[in-house]
């Protein structure tokens, strides 16, 4: 008989174990379908609130923050937000260790709160600014690749109810694809805009070679053209004045040609790939001598080859404070100096020019953009290197580089 009585409660039990079985394998299935969404998505943006609108869905919650880990200020920042009238709160920052999400963050461990006034590290000051009375809540980290980079909140089950440990496993799994998502969505955005800064240097580098090629071999060719024609027609009208116009060819021909070949050189110095950044800058030097501009060369320690992508960059740098100076110091010249240490390099490019102030160029790049400052700055943190520029009204110019050489 007491086998008889149990059997009912034991069916009963069994029912709501499958069905609560059939639950996770439904809850399961729609978190693959929504991570393989998010996964294909790559602009940011649109990413981040749909990784967000997923989350709060999943575990049937009445609103949600994502927030991302500036490290560079140690910050959190609400980059989206759902529900409650909360959306007050985007662009929000706080504190990287600052309430739940902080404590999520620091720690790397998922968190469900089911009294959340009463939990120590409820952050009330964005609590109250949110207008959203919080009762139960869920945080997940999202990390990529080992480096965490945000964390995941669901508010208030829309039901009621508490979260419950089945939740926070879901929003966990979910938030560890979203991640891989949000990070390859992140150098997906990285990589667009080093193509489009690579376009535009491109461009720019055409602009400047057309106003060269304007300003130089074009209008010398012009030129002997010109005088060209009128020594021959002293020529044909028996003139000894058109040998004499002849013969004064030869000098802008050798100009024209010099003209030329230093800016194939500054295209591609092809001495900087056989002989290394030392016979490059000399080389380099010889000829803005030839042009009147006084480049003088200093070298300290032992020299070494460095990286070739790293050669080109110091080289470009030199050239691009070179440029700056003859264009814009007023200078007769300037003083490159390279020092080689046991793990640095040290690059100097110094004129004693008219000099600027650093901070109100620094302040309006687009006002003198011709000074090249973006790009000596973008090329130096492209080889690990630190490129600092000291300048004041009547002193001159200094562009210090230093970089590892490995």
């Amino acid at each position: 008989m007491a086998d008889s009585a149990t059997m009912p409660e034991n069916g009963e039990g069994l029912r709501q174990e499958l069905l609560h079985l059939r639950g996770r394998v439904e809850a399961l299935e729609r978190l693959r379908l929504v991570a393989e969404q998010v996964s294909s998505d790559l602009q940011l943006e649109t990413l981040l609130a749909e990784v967000l609108d997923a989350a709060v869905s999943i575990v049937g919650a009445a609103a949600g923050s994502l927030l991302l880990l500036d490290q560079n200020k140690d910050e959190l920042e609400f980059a989206v937000v759902r529900g409650g009238g909360g959306e007050g709160l985007l662009g929000t920052r706080m504190p990287a260790d600052a309430g739940i999400a902080g404590w999520v963050v620091q720690h790397g461990q998922p968190l469900f709160v089911n009294d959340a006034a009463s939990d120590p590290r409820y952050y009330a000051r964005v609590a109250c600014q949110a207008g959203f009375p919080t009762t139960t809540l869920i945080c997940v980290p999202m990390a990529a690749k080992g480096k965490m980079i945000g964390a995941l909140e669901a508010l208030n089950k829309s039901d009621g109810q508490p979260f419950t440990a089945d939740d926070a496993s879901l929003l966990v799994a979910f938030a560890s694809q979203a991640a891989i998502a949000i990070e390859n969505a992140r150098l997906y955005a990285e990589l667009r805009e080093e193509r489009d800064r690579i376009l535009a240097v491109e461009q720019e580098v055409r602009n400047q070679l057309a106003r060269d090629l304007h300003d130089g071999p074009a209008q010398l060719l012009a030129s002997l053209i010109m005088r060209l024609r009128l020594g021959l027609r002293l020529l044909d009208q028996g003139n000894a004045a058109g040998r004499e116009e002849l013969g004064a060819l030869e000098p802008l021909l050798e100009r024209t040609l010099r003209e030329v070949r230093t800016m194939l050189f500054d295209l591609r110095p092809v001495i900087l790939e056989a002989r290394g950044l030392v016979a490059a800058v000399e080389e380099y030097a010889r000829r803005q001598k030839e042009e009147g501009f006084d480049v003088r060369l200093t070298v300290r320690g032992e020299p070494r080859r460095l990286r070739p992508h790293a050669e080109r960059a110091v080289f470009a740098i030199i050239q691009e404070a070179v440029g700056n100076a003859r264009k814009h110091s007023g200078s007769s010249g300037a003083v490159v100096r390279l020092l080689y240490g046991q793990q640095q390099l040290e690059v100097e490019v110094q004129d004693s020019g008219a000099g600027f102030d650093v901070a109100q160029v620094q302040a309006d790049y687009a006002t003198r953009g011709s000074l090249g400052l973006i790009n000596m700055q973008e090329r130096a943190q492209a080889i690990e290197g630190r490129l600092s520029l000291e300048s004041a009204p009547g002193h001159g110019t200094t562009v210090r580089l230093s970089l590892p050489i490995a």
